[in-house]
């Protein structure tokens, strides 16, 4: 192995260490305010609020729609395992929906049948994620939800910067939509999310239970007191830290910069691999922005990513299907045959590096690699 590449590497220069270094000399503004106030501006939406982590901005996406227990939310049964965890919490029931073969998104036409099937006044609300960076077809996912009376969810962890029809993922029409700073998560420096909503009361409420539910609307005039408070409901602490603003606010001012290098890789991807036996390649349906590069294997995938552990090629796999964890297929009394199309994709994907810091000799390599790899794979 002559060469290690891993699968994820974080942009990081001068700009990190000077936020940070202002953050701990308490100087200038607040980071968060200046995170929230540029992400709204990118984003074309009235409020942007910053939290903790993708997950706490999910959660507090349900506390703001007031999830009650044995309420139904649907969402793909090809997503990352917070989706329906942030349901569970209210104990409510998420309702799976099985994926597409090509995009990997929730397959809309199963999610009209779905939704059909369980209509009561407990369906409340449909979480769709952007698998990869590739976006769902919002024109008839928010068709669909408005003849069924749900709300509309979307998780952008993959989608920060993308667009559908030219409008940024986040202004498009869903009533929430959540962001992560850390969409690699078993390699992130920092954790940090954005809720993001042009509904005020949504906002507010996600607002409120974002800092424990506390209110100091008596303190802070001109002639009282400003540490008064209250607490008027039951919240969370899942406010984001001034440090880690600080590291969020010098990636998000890199977001474009990485976009379009990520889109120069995937080509260089697409053009060097596209010949090659035993490998699919992913299907672009229009701005993609590339999170993940996902492949398909089509026999001996485990195989194929440990013969490119040996080349020093790190490999992920995007998702492991929800009905296949211990708590849901237990909870839910389901089948591995219950989601075919996700069962056959989870049989052949796995994702290669694709991130800004690579650079073109690093890509060269894991085209030869790849290359190397399966012309051996049997």
């Amino acid at each position: 192995m002559s060469k290690e590449i891993p699968f994820y590497i974080p942009p990081i220069d001068e700009k990190e260490t000077q936020y940070l270094e202002e953050v701990l000399s308490l100087e200038g503004e607040s980071k968060v305010s200046i995170l929230e106030s540029r992400f709204r501006e990118y984003i074309g939406a009235k409020y942007a609020l910053a939290v903790s982590s993708g997950t706490s901005a999910l959660h507090l996406a349900m506390c703001a729609l007031d999830l009650k227990r044995g309420d139904k939310v649907v969402c793909s049964v090809n997503s990352f395992p917070d989706l329906p965890e942030v349901v569970r919490h209210f104990d409510a029931e998420p309702i799976f929906v099985d994926c597409e073969a090509g995009s990997y998104n929730i397959d809309l036409k199963k999610l009209d049948q779905v939704l059909g099937k369980n209509k009561s006044k407990k369906l409340r609300a449909v979480i769709v994620n952007h698998m990869a960076g590739q976006t769902t077809d919002l024109e008839r996912l928010y068709e669909i939800a408005q003849s069924h009376n749900v709300k509309v969810i979307e998780d952008a962890s993959d989608a920060m910067g993308a667009r559908y029809q030219g409008k940024k993922i986040g202004s498009t029409g869903a009533h929430i939509t959540t962001f992560s700073f850390s969409p690699h998560l078993n390699q992130s420096i920092v954790q940090g999310g954005m809720f993001v909503t042009d509904d005020e009361t949504l906002y507010q409420r996600a607002r409120l239970f974002r800092t424990h539910a506390i209110s100091n609307e008596k303190g802070g005039s001109f002639n009282e007191v400003d540490y008064l408070y209250d607490v008027i409901d039951i919240g969370w602490k899942y406010d984001m830290s001034e440090l880690n603003a600080a590291f969020c606010l010098a990636q998000f001012e890199k977001l474009d910069m990485s976009i379009e290098r990520r889109e120069v890789i995937a080509k260089r991807y697409m053009e060097q691999l596209k010949s090659l036996p035993h490998v699919r390649l992913p299907i672009n349906g229009g701005e993609h922005i590339f999170r993940h590069f996902i492949v398909e294997i089509d026999k001996n995938r485990d195989h194929f990513a440990r013969e490119l552990k040996k080349e020093g090629i790190s490999i992920g796999l995007h998702y492991i299907p929800l009905h296949f964890m211990t708590y849901y297929k237990q909870k839910y009394s389901l089948k591995v045959f219950d989601f075919p199309t996700a069962l056959g994709v989870y049989q052949k994907v796995m994702s290669l590096p694709i991130y800004s810091s690579l650079d073109d000799e690093e890509v060269e390599y894991i085209c030869e690699a790849v290359t190397k790899v399966a012309r051996a794979h049997i």
